[in-house]
């Protein structure tokens, strides 16, 4: 009997190999791509090109199909704002994913000053919520036959009729100074002050209150009252302080205050 080679081989001996465990096994050669036979171009490429031409349908479906253009706009949370002021920053007819929701934001705010804030969201497939939160108003800024709206900031939030915030504090600008809205006119101090003249006044001085204006400058603020004769304050200086040195005056003067009291002045206080 013939010895058996050392080493023994597959019919493949002169294919392709690779390792295995402690020898080697040969492997058939495999095609890369395999063809068309019609037109001779791998089914990989074709496959692509259907690939490509799906996205493409599908971003046009997406972004400039009438499917999802804009048709619906939701308002929420305005209560100074009609919807139609708001809606006229949006364009009708845009597609819901091409709307840019920040430069929407900002636009909405720049028109509308009122408007503290702005959430947008989109809805499927063509509609669009806008969930508004407003500045709260503070007092009525009456210039000459003008008046204006402000806000906890000393802006001019919007202009109004005399008729409307019958609620709020009126203050009468003397001076009547040129105003525009989104302009801020008065300090966020001025307007605590003014709040706190107005809820702590009558404990201090058993008086009602008439009405609140600005002469020269916003640092005095002129407080009339129901018994005839007005007040001039400081807004740069404590609330409490002045109305206490008004308190005084009142209580030891009263009979002899025809038409004002001064406690603009620090440890002082003037009536005439």
């Amino acid at each position: 009997m013939q010895a058996r080679g050392k080493y023994s081989y597959s019919r493949a001996r002169k294919q392709s190999s690779r390792p295995v465990g402690g020898g080697r096994v040969f492997v058939s050669p495999k095609a890369k791509y395999s063809y068309n036979p019609m037109i001779n171009l791998p089914a990989k490429f074709w496959g692509n090109i259907g690939i490509f031409i799906l996205i493409v349908i599908l971003f046009w479906l997406i972004f400039y199909s009438s499917f999802f253009r804009l048709k619906e706009i939701i308002v929420e949370g305005n209560k100074l704002v009609t919807e139609a002021e708001i809606k006229d920053s949006i364009r009708d007819n845009d597609n819901i994913f091409r709307i840019n929701v920040g430069e929407l934001k900002s636009q909405i705010i720049k028109i509308n000053p009122i408007i503290k804030d702005v959430a947008i969201y989109r809805g499927i497939p063509n509609a669009l919520k806008v969930v508004v939160l407003e500045k709260e108003p503070r007092a009525v800024w009456v210039n000459g036959e003008n008046y204006y709206l402000l806000d906890d900031e000393g802006y001019v939030d919007k202009k109004i009729n005399n008729d409307e915030y019958a609620d709020l504090v009126k203050i009468f600008d003397q001076k009547k100074i040129q105003i525009n809205v989104g302009d801020q006119i008065v300090s966020p101090d001025f307007i605590k002050f003014l709040q706190s003249i107005e809820s702590e006044f009558y404990n201090y001085t058993n008086l009602d209150l008439v009405k609140f204006e600005v002469q020269e400058t916003t640092f005095d603020l002129y407080v009339y009252t129901g018994a005839g004769f007005l007040v001039k304050f400081d807004t740069t200086r404590p609330v409490e302080k002045q109305l206490t040195d008004l308190k005084k005056i009142i209580i030891e003067h009263r009979d002899i205050i025809n038409e004002y009291v001064d406690v603009r002045i620090n440890g002082w206080a003037y009536y005439k």
